[in-house]
């Protein structure tokens, strides 16, 4: 399956606000609060403050794009912290080169290298994926159980209207009523397990 539910689209290009905090406001709403790399969603990891603005070709080596919007990401700060300013070459636009680098993860490119199991574990499909698995640190069970949470949050929701419409019909929703206990239990032990794994 795809590594992330859908892929994010920039709102906007070029350079138009001067700051972190500017551009942070706009790519929340573009990458829908979730890592432009793993797809996690930011609720699990303090939330909008606790996400970061990446520099894809890092700041650091290419002064000049650090307020190019078609250059920033919304990050967690797993991925950003471990892609930090790591690039293969010294020109912005070549970002790899013989199976190393990163592929912005705004192209369908990036779906061609990475995927995701049943399970919610990121895997690499190809030698250029298996670099930017290592080097962002997507094999981190943390992945593995936001997809989970996330999963079990939609099936609640699901649950939660079904019980409504039962309600309001007059009809018996004991059976959903232990469904939903049930789903409420797992989330909170995977949810004690992402503590635990820090």
């Amino acid at each position: 399956m795809t590594i992330k539910l859908k892929k994010p689209v920039r709102a906007f290009s070029g350079e138009r606000w001067k700051s972190n905090a500017s551009n942070k406001k706009r790519l929340v709403e573009d990458f829908d609060h979730r890592c432009a790399y793993c797809d996690d969603h930011d609720r699990y990891t303090g939330g909008y403050n606790s996400y970061h603005v990446e520099h894809f070709a890092p700041k650091e080596k290419f002064p000049e794009l650090e307020y190019d919007y078609n250059n920033l990401l919304y990050s967690c700060p797993y991925c950003n912290i471990s892609k930090s300013n790591k690039w293969i070459s010294n020109d912005a636009s070549v970002c790899v080169e013989n199976d190393k680098g990163f592929v912005d993860p705004c192209t369908d490119d990036y779906y061609n290298h990475l995927k995701r199991e049943r399970n919610g574990r990121i895997v690499p499909c190809t030698k250029l994926g298996e670099y930017m698995h290592n080097e962002l640190k997507l094999y981190l069970y943390r992945h593995q159980i936001i997809f989970n949470l996330e999963n079990l949050l939609e099936k609640k929701k699901l649950i939660d209207a079904k019980i409504v419409e039962k309600q309001r019909n007059n009809k018996d929703f004991a059976i959903l009523d232990t469904l939903k206990k049930e789903i409420c239990e797992v989330f909170v032990d995977y949810y004690e397990l992402l503590t635990d794994c820090g």
